[in-house]
């Protein structure tokens, strides 16, 4: 089998497990474009983001596994790597019955160094029945996987809110608005974007920031002005699954169906602001943004030009 296919499948294991033994209290974002973090998980119990990077290999040599992780591909000290073997049960495919979870200041202090084509590689060989390696105490069971990552807190379960009904157009014009966001901010360098897996949560675009290796959470919001009303677009956000926190905002976009276009006006606001500038819709905060407008109002310090979205975003977990 293909080697980035084999790193794959070992990648979604590991993902269903963390989602299975945590009992959704772990939530899966993918990176829309890799730049060495694999995944970053959404510790829900604490609002906590976690990179993670996966490494696995198909045969264990003289009873040990190896991984090498070159410098470059090291980005986080505070991520983790989870490596470890896959190995065939019948006709599936599992994980190990341990892994390697450590974080990668961690690895880096304890692996052996050493120059491969003029760059450097860390590497750890690690056995899952050795009582005596240096690794041992950052293996785990793989039935333990999630517990490492949850720490002391440990949910019975955790309910995702049920899913509204909603249209295909309005389906289709929450998803132009939320890859529009994506590829703005990927244009700035600086950060990486990544998209949850599955999107059940009130953060729909994660961004880190690439050097601080802070995250950011966006919840995006799409709607067209209608005309009738004084051209503002009704943002809705659903109470039910909208959960406030500091660093997460919301990013309001106006789609222009005529020109097929969006309103070079958005509004990018702090979640914990929501309900005090939006109308209470019932089961919705609702936001009546109307753009460019030259009427003031309390959406005012929350208007940006959505051409200067990437800079704010970037500033912003800067």
């Amino acid at each position: 089998m293909d080697v980035q296919a084999i790193g794959q499948m070992m990648e979604f294991l590991v993902w269903a497990e963390l989602i299975e033994q945590s009992r959704g209290a772990l939530h899966v974002f993918l990176p829309v474009l890799d730049r060495g973090l694999d995944a970053v998980i959404h510790r829900r119990t604490d609002g906590e983001y976690i990179g993670v990077q996966v490494k696995c290999r198909t045969q264990a040599i003289n009873g040990f596994v190896e991984i090498g992780i070159p410098a470059h591909g090291l980005v986080d000290d505070r991520a983790l790597v989870i490596a470890g073997l896959l190995i065939n049960e019948g006709l599936r495919t599992e994980l190990g019955p341990k892994l390697l979870v450590v974080d990668q200041a961690t690895f880096k202090r304890v692996a052996a160094r050493s120059l491969v084509n003029g760059e450097e590689v860390y590497t750890a060989s690690f056995s899952m029945d050795s009582t005596t390696s240096h690794w041992r105490p950052y293996l785990v069971s793989r039935d333990e996987l999630a517990d490492r990552l949850l720490g002391p807190t440990k949910p019975t379960a955790f309910e995702y809110p049920g899913r509204e009904e909603i249209d295909d157009y309005a389906s289709w014009l929450g998803s132009i608005g939320e890859y529009e966001v994506i590829l703005r901010i990927m244009h700035e360098p600086n950060v990486s974007v990544f998209r949850p897996f599955p999107d059940l949560e009130t953060v729909e675009v994660l961004v880190r920031h690439d050097v601080n290796g802070r995250f950011l959470g966006l919840q995006v919001k799409t709607a067209v002005p209608d005309l009738q009303r004084h051209g503002e677009a009704h943002l809705q956000i659903r109470k039910a699954s909208f959960v406030p926190a500091p660093s997460t905002y919301l990013v309001g976009l106006a789609w222009l169906p005529e020109q097929t276009q969006f309103a070079d006006e958005c509004l990018v606001v702090p979640s914990e602001d929501v309900a005090a500038v939006a109308a209470d819709g019932g089961q919705h905060w609702v936001m009546n943004f109307r753009p460019h407008s030259k009427e003031r109002g309390r959406l005012d310090p929350y208007r940006h030009r959505l051409s200067e979205l990437a800079t704010l975003i970037e500033g912003l977990s800067a």
